[in-house]
């Protein structure tokens, strides 16, 4: 007997269904929670009430729903709801420690703060030699003449099949690979950046991306493809002063491919804020020995300008490439004959007209796909024919084929998603440890099927703060990952978010003092944090969700759910009015929200935004000068033509704007626009560009963190 698990749709979910909490799995039918070897038997009611959370985990629940719910006839008080949830509490630390896993809005209710991962139990029936002996055994006591008819029967179902092209991939997968996994461990363990495992089809090589800084060169990193083998040892491949970006094993595993991003000005191709992508990328083809360790042979291919999203195989001689030609292309799938040097730009699948990745194994192509700003994968077989799509309920994701051709890896980041998709259109989920702290990426099967290699990056940074008179003085000294920090107007207040013990919370720092700000831990990694001018309230976006912290009150609270991400860039509590950037893919235009009223302000692409006095000054992406916003009326006017494009707006007054140029982590000084004279002057020298800055302040100076390269290492998942 071979249990399979899936994925369903989390209100579809039966109230029998098991499901995944992070690492842990919580079966209703069995009142039982599981995790790190350990199971708690909890109240059946106890069990119901985490179930319901779990299937309307998008929202919060209130007391009463709860008790209409599953309550129902029954007179019962707020107690009783209270009482169940400090045993869902209990329980859920009891298994994994201190987590914040129900979070309690005042005077609204409660909502789950893990989304869940539910999962479909399905028996195979596996054939085995004892069901083969009573088969023959039943068909050899069939009288002759029916054992004819069978035999009839069955050949013409076959050529029915044959006929009518029975896709027989759809009807039998192999499972030659695992899907629960039970431990990890390091597989680089240096001190340094690794990152991009890409296992070798002979499942005794991993080629990796190993980056480490330049000592000639503090800011700068150097970029070297190594492989290692089974025993552990290394072999530096090539090094570039660039990024080397992907790596892509050839079907027979002699030739490696992969990409690197070329430096202009001694930085990146992309060196402005808010720009599209544009990077300048070179193809190299690497021809090995791997037993003598020897450069055969080494390629490089013409440059491409544009964006590259993925590279694979279609033969030993053939790329297939995912990409667009030019920022304002659209993404196409492309091959390229290495032997002849010719480009060819393949035909669009229907219904798969803006590919975002592509991966093929033996032929087998499997393409994802946008389609209603969610992805889909498509599956073909070597003729390029149709076997089967799959829509996913993520917004992006990486691919790579399982080993056995059974279906393809996907993971999708934001969502922080690993999972099985099969040719059938079955879904698999695996769980993966919730690690706030830590980024994880990449996922690859190794050839065997037995395991997965990953990307796994320790995120760590202090706030720096950068006075006026040049003296940088650190506000945070810890190993944490402090980020998103935010002067209040008067800049004798800061609060930035911070991620300890694996919660993300935002802290407050007044007086040289520093507390906890919110009490219940944000689900998702902060983008920006803004202040009302009267320093009484703090409005922050988490993914597509708007929270509101009150600090005269301390309750946090969900301000604005929304299909698109939100940036906030004005509150004003009198009305309860936002001034906020969607962001709708690359495009990003300014709205006003008041409660349930949105209205769209801007119809372009906008980049940079701040707010002064009630307008919104702005610039559109790609182009020099300045717009204003005015709040009372909604008109669009031009403050300035000469501002530089893709500047970063920091702050403006009566007379001018604050501004900076360049791009994260290599920043140009802080400039003065003045409207009157129509110049720039240098307000603040930037002693070190490597910066990313996050809040700036005319009597205080800056808040950054300084752009150090992370830990990352490769680690693989058994």
């Amino acid at each position: 007997m071979l249990t399979a698990t899936g994925s369903v749709p989390v209100m579809d979910a039966h109230p029998d269904t098991s499901f995944m909490l992070g690492e842990i799995k919580a079966s209703p039918s069995h009142n039982t929670l599981w995790a790190r070897g350990q199971s708690i038997k909890i109240q059946p009611k106890v069990m119901a009430v985490l179930h319901y959370l779990a299937r309307n985990q998008n929202r919060v629940i209130s007391n009463e729903e709860l008790i209409e719910r599953l309550w129902a006839g029954r007179v019962v008080t707020h107690g009783s709801v209270q009482k169940s949830i400090n045993a869902l509490r209990t329980a859920l630390n009891g298994l994994i420690g201190d987590q914040e896993f129900i979070v309690h809005y005042s005077k609204r209710g409660y909502q789950l703060a893990v989304e869940p991962q539910f999962l479909i139990e399905e028996t195979l029936e596996s054939p085995n030699v004892t069901t083969a002996i009573e088969l023959g055994k039943a068909f050899a006591s069939v009288q002759p003449k029916w054992r004819t008819a069978i035999w009839t029967i069955v050949l013409l179902i076959a050529l029915f099949a044959i006929y009518h092209g029975v896709n027989w991939s759809m009807i039998y997968l192999p499972e030659n690979h695992k899907t629960i996994f039970q431990s990890t461990q390091g597989y680089t363990n240096e001190t340094g950046h690794e990152r991009s495992p890409t296992p070798h089809p002979n499942n005794q090589h991993l080629a990796y991306i190993r980056e480490k800084v330049n000592p000639a060169k503090p800011n700068d990193t150097d970029s070297e493809i190594v492989i290692r083998n089974n025993a552990g040892k290394d072999w530096r491949v090539a090094s570039s002063h660039g990024t080397w970006f992907k790596l892509a094993w050839s079907p027979a595993g002699k030739n490696l491919v992969a990409i690197e991003i070329k430096r202009r000005d001694k930085l990146l191709a992309e060196t402005q804020f808010y720009q599209p992508p544009n990077f300048l990328y070179s193809f190299h083809i690497f021809s090995l020995d791997l037993g003598k360790e020897q450069l055969l042979e080494k390629q490089q291919l013409s440059q491409w300008q544009g964006q590259i999203l993925s590279v694979t195989w279609w033969d030993e001689d053939t790329l297939e490439i995912v990409a667009k030609q030019g920022p304002n292309a659209g993404n196409g799938r492309y091959r390229y004959s290495i032997r002849e040097q010719q480009l060819k730009l393949l035909d669009e699948i229907e219904g798969a007209i803006n590919p975002i990745a592509s991966t093929i194994l033996n032929q087998k192509t499997a393409i994802a796909s946008l389609y209603k700003n969610k992805v889909r994968v498509d599956f073909l077989n070597p003729a390029q024919d149709p076997i089967n799509r799959v829509q996913l309920d993520v917004s992006a994701a990486d691919i790579s084929w399982i080993p056995d051709e059974s279906g393809v890896l996907v993971y999708a980041e934001e969502e922080r998603k690993l999972f099985i998709v099969y040719l059938n259109g079955k879904q698999i989920a695996i769980p993966l440890a919730e690690t706030k702290d830590k980024l994880f990426s990449r996922p690859r099967y190794s050839a065997d099927g037995t395991g997965i290699y990953y990307t796994e990056e320790k995120r760590s940074a202090n706030i720096m703060l950068a006075s006026l008179n040049g003296v940088k003085t650190s506000l945070t000294e810890n190993t944490n990952f402090n980020y998103a920090a935010s002067f209040s107007p008067s800049g004798k207040q800061i609060v930035y978010a911070s991620v300890r013990n694996n919660q993300t919370h935002l802290w407050l720092v007044e007086n040289g003092q520093e507390h906890q700000l919110t009490t219940q831990p944000i689900p998702s990694k902060i983008d920006s944090i803004i202040w009302s001018d009267d320093s009484k309230h703090i409005v922050f976006n988490a993914g597509n969700q708007l929270y509101h912290h009150n600090l005269l009150t301390n309750i946090t609270e969900i301000f604005v759910t929304d299909a698109d991400n939100i940036e906030p860039i004005a509150y004003y509590p009198g009305n309860n009015r936002l001034f906020v950037l969607k962001h709708n893919g690359d495009v990003r235009n300014l709205w006003r929200i008041e409660g349930k009223q949105q209205k769209q302000l801007t119809f372009g692409a906008v980049g940079s935004a701040i707010e002064y006095s009630g307008d919104v000054l702005f610039q559109y992406v790609s182009e020099s000068g300045l717009w204003v916003l005015r709040n009372k009326d909604d008109s669009l006017e031009r403050v300035t033509p000469n501002v530089e494009p893709y500047s970063k707006l920091l702050k403006a007054n009566s007379e001018g704007i604050y501004f900076m140029t360049g791009g994260t982590c290599h920043e140009s000084d802080i400039f003065y626009w003045r409207y009157t004279e129509s110049n720039k002057s240098i307000f603040l020298p930037q002693q070190n560009n490597a910066v990313s800055t996050t809040s700036f302040n005319t009597d205080k100076g800056l808040l950054q963190t300084e752009c150090d390269l992370p830990e990352a290492n490769i680690v693989l998942l058994k």
